[in-house]
């Protein structure tokens, strides 16, 4: 079983957490300050009453969280019954001195019909104004799961890990022969070992039991800048992810023959080549994002140009029209060879022929800009 629990704030975010559905396949408010009919609206309120009355002082950690999770071995084939988790509750609150501080419980069921509890005490004490005590507290989650294992006829948590000698032993051998962090991890877990992503240390390696420790720890010899080194590009689960897969293994029969440690083996190889192909997918869609972005700007930069080119093209084309007024009805005068030689009827001619060119579809837009520049000579001549 484990108890554990820690001090926080932001009352009102946890309560909606404890009532997220999540992966959870089933949500059941045990208890809100001695009720049993509360409801999710109720509940919240609690929450944030908590957190409100937590101002009255200078701290900003409104609540104590703990939670009980029973072993598998002990819920597999019956249930805790309502009256047990009840129990259980009062011992852990018995054992932390918070007897006279209100409470809400709930409990989280998880596939496979594994359950485990919340409680949310507040710290804020009415009678004495002031915030409870937290001292020494996992000597109390360690008094509360023994007279709880005790009470419910539970499997009894040894005070002292009897493998601690031998875990260091081990993964210190892997580590030293091992080169990298593929080789790290396949050897590991033919040992029965997972590596795993930590939340308050990097790197966690759990056991065949399902217990967690951290890694570094268990490497003689070796700095957490060197397991940061060898990992740097290997992507981890998560420690729930790993404890989850151990507790998971640990319900079925512990038959391990050769054939499942090839399999283990065959599993690991591919993954590493998995691996390789997702970092370079990755990279690819690196690529194809910063080839958009170049393609965004330029495109920007082309519609800023345009823009500049507006107001010239405008008057290029106002000017058009004015020398085309100017210039009506001088396309039969052009046609009679007397006046081809005067010099106005010339620069005329030249005019036609740029108006005409105008109207071509076959140019370009920056082509009919240079024609309406002729256009502009040809009138400016006149």
């Amino acid at each position: 079983m484990v108890v554990a629990g820690k001090i926080r704030g932001n009352a009102p975010q946890l309560a909606s957490y404890l009532l997220a559905q999540g992966t959870n396949e089933r949500i059941t408010i045990l208890d809100v300050d001695g009720r049993s009919d509360a409801d999710a609206s109720y509940f919240k309120d609690m929450l944030y009453s908590m957190e409100l009355n937590s101002e009255m002082t200078r701290s900003d950690n409104s609540v104590y969280h703990a939670y009980i999770n029973p072993n598998p071995y002990d819920t597999t084939d019956r249930a805790m019954t309502m009256e047990e988790w009840q129990q259980s509750v009062d011992i852990l609150t018995k054992e932390l001195g918070y007897e006279d501080q209100r409470r809400v419980v709930v409990l989280h069921e998880k596939p496979g019909g594994r359950t485990h509890a919340h409680i949310v005490y507040e710290r804020y004490n009415h009678e004495r104004g002031i915030m409870a005590t937290y001292e020494h507290n996992y000597k109390a989650h360690d008094r509360a799961r023994a007279e709880m294992e005790k009470e419910l006829n539970h499997t009894l948590t040894p005070q002292k890990n009897k493998k601690h000698d031998h875990h260091k032993q081990v993964l210190t051998e892997i580590w030293q022969r091992t080169s990298s962090a593929q080789e790290f991890i396949r050897e590991a877990e033919a040992e029965g070992y997972k590596v795993a992503k930590g939340t308050e240390r990097p790197f966690k390696v759990v056991d065949a039991d399902g217990v967690s420790f951290d890694l570094v720890r268990k490497l003689d010899g070796t700095k957490s800048k060197d397991v940061k080194t060898r990992f740097a590009d290997i992507q981890l689960i998560s420690e729930k992810e790993a404890i989850r897969d151990r507790q998971t293994a640990m319900q079925q029969p512990q038959s391990v023959t050769q054939e499942k440690a090839e399999t283990i083996k065959m599993v690991m190889d591919t993954r590493i080549p998995e691996r390789e192909r997702e970092a370079e997918e990755r990279s690819s869609k690196d690529r194809e994002e910063a080839r958009r972005q170049q393609f965004i700007r330029e495109m920007k930069e082309a519609k800023e140009r345009n823009r500049s080119n507006i107001r010239d093209i405008t008057l290029y084309l106002l000017i058009a029209l004015k020398v085309s007024f100017s210039f009506k009805g001088q396309l039969q005068k052009i046609a009679k060879p007397e006046l081809v030689q005067e010099p106005k009827t010339s620069i005329a001619e030249q005019f036609v022929v740029s108006a005409l060119g105008m109207t071509a579809p076959k140019l370009t837009p920056s082509e009919k800009t240079i024609v309406y520049q002729k256009a502009l000579e040809s009138y400016k001549h006149v």
